[in-house]
């Protein structure tokens, strides 16, 4: 699994001073959160159910394998999907989904900005630079949902069907037409990385079983809601 470099730094730092394994190094304290708040079965949860449920929710974001946990009185598994990120919506809860885990999503942006469309074959990138690699080419007049652009404004984050696909420079994409004079810009906010997963719970013979997420806040993790080009075109020129 992908994460960004500044939360890989955060990790390396923890383990010079003793180690990424436990649950205060990886910013997540015993009582921190409770990931089982999905569940009706959460109240009947010891305390020593939960953290056993943090620590295996936290195995499965980073791993991105399934992590079986067992406490006193509960046991269960923890199943990662897809990624996400949060925080630059009107309600900072709401997620949008990521095409690809390596998109750099650590950097503040301007929100809100609405619909444009490609006015060439353009080049997505995983970053806001040439010098990132190109995740995709969208066709010239390809609708896209800008969600999100850097605050010198040369680069924006572009989503299609609800999918966040990467980055395009700006020099490509016009305002939707029809909403060239609809205001648009929300606050400045920065996207918080998170992972989807999907658990099951047993208590004795009560079984229970939902979909959540959890959000690296870039201090702890929490549980989500707590907070084709022509083959004549060197596309590498054209598409920036």
């Amino acid at each position: 699994m992908f994460w960004p470099r500044s939360f890989c730094l955060a990790c390396l730092a923890a383990l010079t001073l003793g180690g990424c394994s436990s649950l205060s190094s990886l910013g997540l304290s015993d009582e921190a959160e409770n990931f089982a708040a999905g569940s009706a079965l959460s109240v009947k949860l010891a305390s020593s159910d939960r953290k056993a449920l943090g620590g295996a929710v936290i195995a499965a974001v980073q791993s991105g394998k399934p992590q079986r946990w067992r406490g006193v009185r509960a046991a269960g598994i923890v199943m990662p999907g897809g990624y996400s990120i949060a925080n630059l919506r009107p309600d900072p809860n709401a997620r949008i989904a990521l095409a690809r885990a390596d998109i750099d999503v650590g950097y503040v942006m301007e929100t809100e900005l609405g619909l444009y469309v490609l006015t060439r074959n353009s080049n997505i990138r995983i970053g806001p630079g040439t010098q990132y690699k190109i995740a995709e080419v969208l066709p010239a007049g390809s609708g896209v949902e800008i969600v999100g652009r850097l605050t010198d404004g040369t680069w924006m984050l572009a989503a299609v069907d609800g999918k966040v696909r990467g980055y395009i420079h700006k020099s490509l994409a016009v305002k939707a037409p029809g909403t060239e004079l609809l205001l648009a810009g929300g606050p400045r906010r920065r996207p918080v990385r998170c992972v989807e997963f999907t658990q099951r719970i047993s208590i004795f013979s009560e079984k229970d079983e939902w979909a959540d997420a959890a959000c690296h806040d870039g201090v702890a993790w929490r549980r989500a809601g707590s907070v084709a080009a022509p083959a004549a075109v060197n596309d590498n020129l054209l598409g920036l």
